[in-house]
């Protein structure tokens, strides 16, 4: 009988250590996350909100580049269809100008009063471009921008 009792309590004993070091593992591990996101602030154009979510960042096979995916979502507050296309975006930084990556499976659509469009823009950057602006600009018309920091390929 005490052998048992000895057994469970230190069974209980075991699962009670191992849920607090997971906990607090998890704790680290989500603080990490959210301070690797940066909030934008979302832009009212021609009444479409726009928000630029994660940016992320992989070695390209293009020597000294790499491909620069960043989230964007789309809500359309306007009467009619609207359009709105990954071509329609541009990264300004050290003086030039990127366009979206033509290969990428960039996102492009038409889309109905009160609905959402989410999707990617991809761009093909030197690994030198560490920051930059993030533009919108239709028939090359700038009508907003975003600054972005380019994390670092993973």
């Amino acid at each position: 009988m005490k052998k048992g009792i000895i057994a469970a309590a230190a069974v209980c004993m075991l699962v009670f250590v191992g849920a607090c070091g997971n906990d607090s593992t998890t704790k680290d591990t989500d603080k990490k996350a959210e301070t690797a996101v940066t909030e934008h602030v979302t832009k009212t154009v021609n009444n479409i909100d726009m928000k630029i979510g994660t940016i992320k960042t992989t070695e390209s096979t293009t020597k000294n580049k790499n491909m620069v995916s960043i989230d964007m979502s789309f809500l359309n507050n306007d009467s009619s269809d609207v359009g709105v296309g990954a071509a329609d975006f541009k990264i300004k930084s050290d003086g030039k100008t990127y366009e979206v990556y033509p290969q990428g499976n960039n996102f492009g659509d038409m889309f109905k009063p009160n609905a959402k469009l989410e999707g990617k823009a991809y761009f093909e950057l030197p690994t030198s471009v560490k920051k930059g602006t993030l533009v919108y600009a239709p028939m090359d018309k700038e009508q907003a921008s975003w600054s972005i920091v380019i994390p670092a390929a993973k």
